[in-house]
């Protein structure tokens, strides 16, 4: 292969390039692109610098390929595909090992000496509370589960989450191993079901799918219209449905129950309600112990109870969850028969909410009030136990329905994104944080075909963000060393509080005539350091000022300003010395650099680079003159 730079007898090329400079083809960005794509295609080694390329998608794809090949854990499979899923390189698939393919694919030509400065997303490890919520398993009591532990399903103060649980996940995950995880879904109920005397209880689990309602006792008035309560069966589940969608024009409706002898002051009425399409109110509630079983409706001989239940917050799209009204106390019909009636108002073209009825109960039992919760578990010692830690935030199915859409399957998705919700969340759940404060946040997400726990992590800024640990490196240096491209190990480091401070010390200890004499502990004048300012000052007036030895030349500024930058190299190479002891002479077979920056005041501050070359066992030597950032 031959070099361009050094070979002289390539006459054509030269030719070449007096035809370009003298043509008058100078308008061109680059001058040289076409000549040097002439060389390349002839497959001859030059010698080119490229201040910047910024890896693009299909180069994070690519690598992402390479890692996933190279990988032998599913720890490092998983960091491989990271790389093409968050456009970001990682501490497996790293720049030093797969950006040289990348440039020696696109600068195939270009040979030693040639180095291009490689702009590109990290995403730096991620913290040990992430890495512990890692991997969660997901799981949902059934209702074999509860048949397991009883014969309701949900669980209660006397079936506690914390004692049951670890029961089916004993059975259920088998295969748990030392430190597992697993976010479990469950009903539970606040208090402990009570016994008692069910005067009427109707499911109308026993009614005829999409036929009018018709059980023993109960009747349906028509007042107007001629549609009528039905039944709506799913999966074996009854309700009794009515709405006015469909009718030809006003629909009212009464479906009456049988007549109930009430024998306790205790007994209560009550049932579940679903709310769907809704457009405003069609359903009342009314209560009568003096109507006749006729077929004619007086209104006068009934009492509206509607207002004394609670119902769901309506929706104008879909259904609202199944949901109990909460009861009505039937203390002051005690020894009477009673009838309820349900009743429907609405009109085609009007209101045409759908009702669905059920578990129509008059009973001395109070109504079960369970809700959907969830919690932690962690596999340890052998057994499952409730997760005790307060290291995560969990959100639980009452934050899912307070955030609205997300409480409708209580997880997010693709259309409802984690991102644009848990701020909110965090902001509310954390009134007090503090800037930089960092929270793990676990919650559900489904991706169109499985619900999965998943846990991240937020950083509070302003506000929460996601903290993706993504930073950007600019222009990383690589090299062609004649036969591939390296990564240049230049490491860029910043002065830092304690490093100003080592050398305060240092002075105290070897130069203490030359200790600020105001600020003795934070301030020196030999290298002009400060702990306080964090800053080198090589203000003429101070440093002449403050120089028992005479070291500052005070006639010749020009002598005196060379002399106070020599010291601050000197200082920052004892830096160096100081917290690299062990930094090797090369990496990657190439020799090691560092920069440090510091800031230098002369009445303004700026920011300066200082280079050295790594000796080897702490040592460092001046590689360049300071650089002015």
């Amino acid at each position: 292969m031959t070099n361009l730079k050094y070979d002289l007898g390539m006459k054509l090329k030269y030719n070449l390039i007096a035809l370009f400079f003298f043509g008058g083809l100078l308008a061109a960005c680059d001058p040289m692109e076409d000549i040097y794509n002439e060389i390349d295609s002839e497959g001859i080694t030059i010698t080119k610098t490229e201040e910047e390329y910024i890896l693009v998608k299909a180069d994070y794809e690519s690598i992402a390929k390479a890692a996933e090949a190279d990988a032998q854990t599913d720890e490092e499979k998983a960091l491989a595909k990271q790389v093409a899923s968050d456009l970001a390189l990682n501490s497996f698939a790293s720049a030093e090992k797969y950006v040289p393919a990348i440039l020696a694919n696109m600068y195939g030509s270009w040979g030693k000496g040639s180095t291009v400065g490689v702009t590109y997303n990290y995403q730096e490890d991620t913290s040990e509370t992430l890495k512990k919520f890692s991997v969660v398993s997901a799981y949902t009591l059934s209702g074999d589960d509860y048949k397991t532990i009883w014969g309701n399903n949900f669980l209660s103060p006397s079936h506690a989450p914390n004692v049951e649980i670890p029961k089916v996940l004993a059975t259920r995950m088998e295969d748990a191993k030392e430190g597992d995880f697993c976010l479990v879904d469950y009903m539970y109920d606040l208090n402990d079901p009570v016994e008692g005397t069910d005067y009427l209880s109707e499911n109308f689990n026993s009614c005829t799918a999409k036929q009018p309602i018709e059980i023993e006792g109960w009747k349906q008035i028509s007042v107007k219209g001629t549609e009528q309560w039905s039944a709506n069966v799913y999966k074996g589940d009854g309700a009794a449905e009515l709405s006015a969608y469909k009718a030809d024009g006003e629909l009212e409706n009464y479906l009456i129950t049988k007549p109930v002898k009430i024998e306790s002051a205790d007994a209560l009425l009550t049932f579940d309600i679903v709310f769907g399409h809704y457009n405003g109110d069609a359903f009342s509630v009314l209560i009568s112990d003096t109507y006749n079983a006729g077929e004619a409706f007086d209104v006068s001989a009934w009492t509206d109870i509607t207002d004394y239940f609670t119902y769901p917050v309506p929706m104008e799209s879909g259904y609202t969850d199944k949901t109990n009204v909460g009861t009505y106390s039937l203390k002051s019909f005690n020894g009477k028969n009673i009838y309820v009636a349900f009743r429907y108002r609405g009109a085609k073209g009007g209101i045409t909410t759908t009702i669905q009825l059920d578990n129509v109960k008059i009973t001395t039992s109070q109504p079960t009030q369970q809700k959907p919760y969830n919690s932690l578990f962690q596999f340890i010692n052998g057994k499952w136990g409730a997760y005790l830690g307060n290291d995560i935030l969990v959100v639980t199915p009452s934050d899912y329905d307070a955030m609205g859409d997300p409480g409708k399957n209580d997880n997010f998705s693709s259309s409802l994104k984690p991102v644009d919700y848990l701020p909110v969340f965090l902001s509310q759940k954390l009134p007090y944080a503090k800037k930089d404060d960092r929270q793990v946040v676990l919650y559900k997400y489904y991706d169109g075909k499985v619900t999965t726990a998943v846990a991240d992590e937020y950083l509070l800024d302003a506000t929460w963000v996601l903290n993706n640990n993504i930073v950007l490196h600019e222009k990383e240096t690589f090299l062609h060393n004649g036969e591939k491209w390296l990564f240049d190990p230049t490491i860029t480091v910043s002065m830092t509080v304690d490093d100003y401070q080592y050398l305060v010390n240092w002075v105290a200890e070897n130069k203490p005539a030359y200790l600020d004499k105001d600020y003795p502990d934070t301030g020196e004048w030999w290298f002009g350091a400060s702990s306080h300012y964090k800053n080198f000052n090589i203000q003429m007036y101070k440093r002449t000022g403050n120089d028992p030895e005479g070291l500052v030349d005070k006639e010749d500024e020009q002598k005196a300003n060379a002399y106070l930058m020599q010291q601050i190299q000197v200082a920052c190479g004892m830096v160096l010395a100081h917290n690299y002891p062990d930094a090797p002479t090369q990496m990657n077979g190439v020799d090691l650099y560092y920069k440090i920056q510091a800031v230098v005041y002369d009445g303004t501050s700026y920011l300066y680079e200082f280079r050295y070359k790594s000796l080897g066992e702490g040592q460092f030597e001046v590689a360049g003159d300071p650089v002015k950032l």
